[in-house]
């Protein structure tokens, strides 16, 4: 693929990011004192929270170092940002990060449950708070768990991040360098600040009407539960860089930037979003985006259920 197609599109990054993030703090703090009619504001509400996606794939972006070519800006446009999706950046990242290291493996199958170790019923109830708003709700919990002592952290977290069986290297040392060193965890409690400011302000200001604020939250951990895991739902096991690239109208993946397009993404992890098109490819196994979306309320499988790789595409 040629350099120019590869390019981190800066401008168009700065333009969508800049517009997001306006129209965050608007909703969430200029519009309740302008004292608008209760369905006007409910309806702006609604539609910063539907573009919540977007903001993510712009979060996504800076994890991958993508969203500005220098590191530096690279890294605090992704930490405004991601204040006001609702999480510290670090905490994003390093999440995001373990996905790619782990996926489809124990550690990061997250659809596939054991029956011999966790009941049916247990399972499901877990799959479906999940996808409904456990990844989003996972996240907020940064906000109050990044205050905890390293000590606490570091031995939960070490176990979510082993050594591989084949051989490659686990997470550990970025666990330990990167999330929990001293400046991580500066970061991170310094950003949770920034998060709960914003949030606890628009609570505040929009009084008797904070419940609009708690359904703008509500609609956006739906959003980012739902779609977050939809291309590896029911996808081999053991195929780290698997995913289904799911097929969708060109304007909902200009909208999700590109999002649907995973296995492509999995596979170079270092192209921008607006590079995505022209590397990809469909096969048989891809399927229309909503349909990937609503499988997953089939519920979890049972690892003996679960498709494997075949060894051409192990390899």
């Amino acid at each position: 693929m040629k350099a120019a197609a590869t390019r981190i599109p800066l401008r168009l990054n700065l333009v969508l990011g800049s517009a997001l993030l306006g129209l965050n703090l608007f909703v969430l703090i200029a519009l309740p004192l302008l004292h608008a009619p209760l369905a006007w504001t409910a309806a702006a509400l609604a539609v910063v929270a539907l573009l919540s996606p977007t903001l993510w794939a712009l979060v996504h972006e800076a994890i991958h170092g993508l969203l500005h070519p220098q590191r530096r800006w690279n890294h605090l446009g992704g930490r405004v940002l991601a204040v006001a999706f609702g999480s510290p950046l670090r905490a994003m990242r390093f999440a995001h990060l373990r996905h790619h290291r782990y996926n489809r493996t124990r550690w990061g199958s997250d659809e596939i449950y054991d029956p011999v170790t966790q009941p049916r019923w247990l399972a499901y109830l877990t799959h479906y708070v999940r996808i409904t708003f456990g990844l989003y709700a996972a996240e907020i919990t940064v906000l109050f768990a990044c205050w905890l002592p390293r000590s606490v952290l570091l031995p939960p977290l070490r176990e979510a991040c082993p050594d591989l069986p084949d051989g490659s290297a686990g997470m550990a040392k970025m666990l330990e360098r990167d999330l929990l060193s001293e400046e991580g965890l500066r970061e991170m409690r310094i950003d949770s600040l920034g998060v709960l400011a914003l949030y606890g302000t628009s609570f505040v200001l929009y009084g008797s009407a904070a419940w609009l604020v708690a359904a703008f939250l509500a609609l956006r951990a739906f959003l980012a539960s739902q779609l977050d895991h939809a291309p590896h739902h029911g996808t081999p096991v053991e195929q780290r860089d698997h995913a289904l690239n799911l097929t969708a109208p060109r304007w909902l993946h200009r909208l999700l930037l590109n999002f649907p397009l995973h296995r492509t993404h999995h596979q170079n992890p270092h192209l921008p979003w607006t590079s995505l098109p022209q590397a990809s490819r469909f096969d048989g196994e891809d399927i229309p985006f909503v349909r990937g979306v609503l499988r997953q309320w089939r519920g979890p499988v049972a690892i003996g259920d679960a498709p494997r790789a075949s060894p051409s595409s192990a390899a």
